[in-house]
């Protein structure tokens, strides 16, 4: 069911919307923005999580298709606008859910293959032990030695992750026969999400992406801003099936007429990630921001240079506007509202707003450890083979004891990749944006800013990924003539400030739940 929020009626007669999507990994939000950045309509639907075999996660993209729709059409209704009133449309979505189409009907081979998908992860493995993958590290090493460039360190402890593109792209090549001959004929078209919707608002006219979405594939080189071509020979994957990268915001087309009403204006295509780091006002180097939606990322803006990290910050660009490059340094944990979402389900919970209450019902979680690691557990750990579960229940454990060992291991994730950042980067981080679903918990972002020892700042508005979107739209068009005239608009609700003494008395803590993560790891 979709969630509609409406406004009254605007009386101007100059009407200059902005349209800005988030198409994230379980909802689709649509906001409806005026020409002074407010929001002044929103819809959203949930998207269906298919699950056809252990490992494996999947969506329907016809699904995604009609949602969509639905909410565009949905925040138009809320106001009475008409699509000749949107001056610009946007979208953010998530990164590494990807689908394959028929080029001449637009026709998918499958179901979206989302990022969180582990059935290529024995492809993973195999590439990671294989001969190859040993003589391109060994070479990339001696590369580094003598030309002590950077890239060649990072290709010197390259692994492959479920996480890429290209290793699921590669397994669906050679278990999908159809998709296999189509690629072969030069008909097949691949594209992570945003290409997808953009072929069909576009009617078949494009197939693009933009550089952050495509900077998570596995195909593409942060250094050299090229595919690999390397790789796609390694993997059999046809350069035919690949769609042309743009940059994040610029004229993207056209949404046809006949799918709204008129013809909108594309003018921003970017990751959801990029799309918060701009939306939480991240713009100089050394600016970090924390997301915590279905998974957590912590995003560290490195400017104009990649990031080469040796323990597993991935570098990514957050966006490519112009001449401007932005790159991240980036640490994922995957299973934040996962986690929060299952603990509900199995009634350790019943609404969402008593969490806080409860965890704080309990005075420590009795020496109770949770795994968060549906997905596994990514850097530093490193390992898709994790378990999830509970370690030290006790006959006297409760509910609220097991609530709060879940909330407290997302913290313990979150301080985990601090710390590889600091490590990375060389940088000590003072402040933090937040934003995400999962940060409108109090409890936890307390034990963020005491675990990290950084200042968190919660915006008022935590849909940080459809105004960053929107933002990038609404300079490309003019409405906005550069960030100084949108400054205005960062409105922080709460900073949460930490506290030493909670530090050392969760530094124990924390030890011990990596204990726990030990006992659990390599467990498939």
């Amino acid at each position: 069911m979709s969630r509609h929020s409406r406004q009254p009626k605007s009386t101007r007669p100059d009407r200059k919307y902005i349209i800005s999507v988030d198409l994230g990994t379980t909802s689709v939000r649509c906001f409806l923005y005026d020409e002074h950045g407010h929001v002044l309509s929103s819809a959203a639907s949930k998207i269906t999580q298919l699950y056809p075999h252990q490992g494996w996660n999947e969506i329907d993209p016809e699904e995604v298709w009609t949602k969509f729709q639905s909410v565009v059409q949905a925040a138009l209704q809320n106001i009475d606008a008409q699509a000749c009133e949107v001056k610009a449309f946007a979208l953010a979505t998530q990164r590494g859910t990807f689908v394959t189409w028929d080029k001449r009907n637009g026709k998918p081979y499958h179901n979206l293959i989302t990022w969180k998908d582990l059935r290529a992860d024995h492809l993973v493995k195999a590439w990671n032990n294989s001969w190859t993958m040993s003589a391109i590290r060994a070479g990339s090493s001696i590369l580094h030695m003598l030309t002590r460039n950077k890239r060649y360190l990072a290709g010197s402890v390259f692994q492959f992750m479920n996480g890429l593109v290209c290793v699921r792209l590669g397994w669906m090549l050679e278990n999908n026969e159809t998709l296999k001959q189509a690629a072969g004929e030069g008909v097949a078209a691949m594209g992570t999400i945003d290409s997808f919707i953009l072929h069909r608002l576009t009617r078949g006219q494009l197939h693009a992406t933009d550089y952050s979405n495509i900077s998570v594939s596995g195909l593409f080189d942060p250094y050299t801003f090229q595919y690999v071509d390397w790789m796609m020979d390694m993997l059999s994957i046809p350069k035919s099936i690949l769609p042309e990268i743009r940059d994040s915001a610029g004229d993207w087309g056209s949404i046809h007429p006949e799918i709204f009403g008129a013809e909108i204006p594309i003018r921003c295509i970017v990751s959801d990630q990029g799309a918060s780091l701009f939306g939480s006002f991240c713009f100089q180097p050394d600016d970090v921001r924390l997301s915590m939606g279905t998974g957590s990322f912590l995003s560290f803006n490195t400017g104009n240079k990649p990031l080469t990290s040796i323990a597993g910050l991935y570098p990514v660009v957050g966006w490519k506007i112009g001449e401007e490059k932005v790159f991240v340094a980036e640490g994922q944990s995957s299973d934040t509202a996962t986690v929060i979402d299952w603990c509900r389900n199995i009634g350790l919970f019943n609404e969402y707003h008593e969490m806080n209450d409860l965890v704080s019902s309990v005075k420590n979680s009795q020496d109770v450890f949770f795994v968060p690691a549906f997905s596994g557990i990514q850097a530093p750990v490193n390992d898709e083979t994790a378990a999830t579960g509970f370690i030290g229940v006790k006959p006297s454990t409760t509910k609220e004891h097991l609530l709060r060992a879940a909330v407290e291991s997302l913290g313990f994730r979150v301080y985990q990749m601090c710390l590889l950042m600091y490590q990375e980067t060389g940088h000590v981080v003072q402040t933090m944006k937040v934003d995400g679903g999962v940060t409108q918990n109090d409890f936890l972002m307390q034990l963020i800013a005491d675990l990290t020892l950084v200042t968190l700042e919660r915006p008022r508005s935590i849909e940080t990924a459809a105004l960053g979107a929107a933002l990038m739209a609404g300079i490309n068009i003019g409405i906005w003539k550069s960030r100084d005239d949108i400054q205005h608009l960062l409105d922080i609700e709460r900073v949460f400030t930490p506290d030493e003494n909670r530090w050392l008395e969760y530094a124990p803590l924390y030890n011990s739940w990596k204990n726990a993560v030990e006992r659990l790891a390599h467990w498939y």
